[in-house]
């Protein structure tokens, strides 16, 4: 038998060592599930329960239906997938966005679906600012895109309420405030609504009070106030349904809240922002404040406006006795008479020429019916020749019996108002030599001649003292 090669006996060797390890590597392999286990087992024992990470934000998703947070937690080298389960998500008073630097507190486990490690992570907190500074700024910049606070969506306050509804804490310092200032208006009708100012349940309380004053139309204007604190503390007044609240509310609302240097969401949707719950109650007031002046400005304005009528109604009657018509009312009589007369005339004329133009038109008919001989048309005609000579004298009598009632009615109007009639009834008309009338005591002084004139005659008198009793004073 033929002796094989070197070479052929160490491939043979090679083969039987490879086959051994073999059985031996499968008699020792280990599933998936147990190697991540031991990955898992040693992350626990080598890496802290509960950690801190510094990092940037990157590919944040708010899973919707599940309401988790899923997003990559980066610096200059390096990344971790991170996810943030629902009920920790809902805690935060900020929503997390690309970009953003965090630090975030959790543990790093084996998600053993994907075979990778992961932080989960419990709690956050922006970087370089407070998470409710964070929180404030994303939920002012959303609101203020859907134009919440632009002023024209912002009611006025009315000038005289009477009946004003406070929002705010029960036995605060803030309510006793606003009472104080209140007070001071027993007729205005003041309606308490207690609500939580701060801690769970605050900003839930304080949009249902809004709500249901906004619904029952129930005061003219609200005031909605507490006094000062903290961020935390005035942290209900940012939530963004009080915002809405307000926002929604059709009755004009006041804010009050916190000190002259805090301002909240609330604030800056509300109608009108006092810095104080005493500036907003003295702002609902202060119309009423000063009404008793307002009255008395507008008496006197009313009396000046009175007397200046007055004035001007005393000139226009003056000018009206000075007017020619009252000095000669004979003139306008014969002025009317000759109106009547003028008319007549031109009323005469014209029938009179309407007259010839129906006798002229009757003598063309009778000329051109003549050679038939339409007696019966010649007949009708000249019977209705014969009504419209009847009809146009009884118009003309009308019409001048109307004239002539016109024309006593302006007579006797005349004459009623006319100096003759003045005097008749009992008046009398003074005046100097020269024919000037005297209006006034003033106008004479002794040693003037006067001459009276009465409905009956006249008489010469001479001033000796105008300073006698007269006899209208009391």
């Amino acid at each position: 038998m033929a002796q094989g090669s070197f070479f052929d006996f160490r491939e043979q060797f090679a083969k039987a060592g490879q086959k051994k390890r073999a059985q031996a590597d499968e008699s020792q392999a280990i599933t998936v599930t147990q190697l991540t286990g031991k990955i898992e087992s040693a992350l626990r024992t080598g890496v802290p329960g509960n950690l801190t990470v510094r990092g940037e934000v990157s590919n944040f998703n708010h899973h919707r239906a599940s309401g988790h947070f899923y997003f990559t937690l980066k610096d200059p080298t390096a990344c971790i997938d991170c996810v943030m389960f629902k009920g920790e998500a809902a805690k935060l008073r900020f929503t997390p966005n690309d970009g953003l630097e965090i630090l975030a507190t959790g543990s790093v486990r084996v998600y053993a679906q994907r075979g990778r490690y992961q932080l989960y992570i419990t709690t956050m907190s922006p970087l370089g600012q407070g998470a409710l500074e964070l929180a404030f700024k994303q939920l002012q910049e959303k609101l203020a895109k859907e134009g919440l606070f632009d002023s024209e969506n912002k009611q006025p306050i009315p000038a005289y309420p009477t009946t004003v509804a406070l929002v705010t804490g029960r036995e605060t310092a803030a309510l006793q405030d606003m009472l104080k200032v209140l007070k001071r208006f027993p007729f205005v009708h003041v309606k308490i609504l207690p609500v939580l100012v701060q801690g769970d349940g605050a900003a839930g309380q304080i949009s249902a009070a809004l709500a249901a004053l906004s619904r029952a139309e129930a005061a003219d204007v609200i005031i909605l106030a507490r006094g000062g604190g903290s961020l935390e503390d005035l942290w209900a007044f940012n939530e963004e349904t009080v915002a809405r609240a307000v926002a929604a509310c059709n009755i004009p609302i006041i804010t009050g809240i916190g000190h002259e240097v805090d301002v909240s969401i609330a604030d800056l949707v509300a109608d009108y922002h006092a810095h104080t719950p005493t500036e907003a109650a003295q702002v609902a007031m202060a119309n009423w404040r000063n009404a008793g002046d307002a009255v008395d400005a507008l008496s006197n304005r009313l009396r000046r406006a009175l007397l200046q009528q007055l004035v001007e109604a005393r000139q226009r009657l003056r000018t009206l006795t000075q007017h020619e018509l009252f000095r000669r009312p004979g003139d306008l009589v014969d002025e009317r008479r000759q109106w009547v007369d003028d008319r007549q005339r031109s009323l005469v004329s014209a029938l009179t020429r309407r007259a010839s133009l129906a006798r002229e038109s009757l003598h063309q008919l009778t000329a051109q019916f003549a050679q038939h001989h339409p007696r019966h048309r010649v007949a009708m005609a000249r019977q209705q020749l014969g009504q419209s000579h009847l009809q146009i004298g009884r118009l003309m009598r009308v019409k001048l019996e109307t004239l002539h009632q016109r024309l006593i009615a302006a007579g006797a109007q005349l004459r009623s108002i006319s100096p003759q009639s003045t005097l008749s009834r009992g008046y009398s008309i003074t005046t100097r030599k020269t024919g000037e009338i005297l209006r006034a005591a003033a106008d004479v002084k002794p040693g003037d001649v006067l001459l009276t004139r009465f409905a009956d005659g006249e008489a010469e008198s001479v001033v000796r003292d105008r300073k006698q009793l007269r006899i209208f004073e009391e």
